[in-house]
């Protein structure tokens, strides 16, 4: 991002690589927000494109999936993968995303 353009990221990014599937195929993510995943993945989707993604976590001793929907805004290469941005069609974090007329 060039200085002076405003960011059009709407929450906060953390860096943290998780297992996830993407309509069947294994990828990794590179980071997570409430809005949105980076994901590394060996085939790329079409922009644009509607996917399902399952995000694989582990919480004290448990072992736990999210499932979640999004649009594939960006794909670019790197290396022999692909680096995929989508954009959550749900938050996956409700209290992490500021609702119209409140405070967050």
């Amino acid at each position: 991002m060039q200085d002076g353009q405003p960011s059009q990221r709407s929450a906060e990014r953390f860096g943290i690589a998780l297992p996830i599937t993407m309509e069947g195929e294994e990828c990794a993510s590179h980071d997570i927000s409430a809005t949105g995943v980076l994901l590394e993945c060996p085939a790329a989707p079409v922009l644009g494109a509607l996917v399902s993604l399952t995000l694989q976590y582990r919480a004290g001793d448990r072992d736990f999936c999210l499932d979640c929907r999004g649009e594939v805004v960006r794909v670019e290469r790197a290396g022999e993968n692909f680096n995929i941005a989508v954009r959550l069609s749900e938050p996956l974090f409700r209290d992490a995303v500021p609702q119209e007329g409140g405070t967050g």
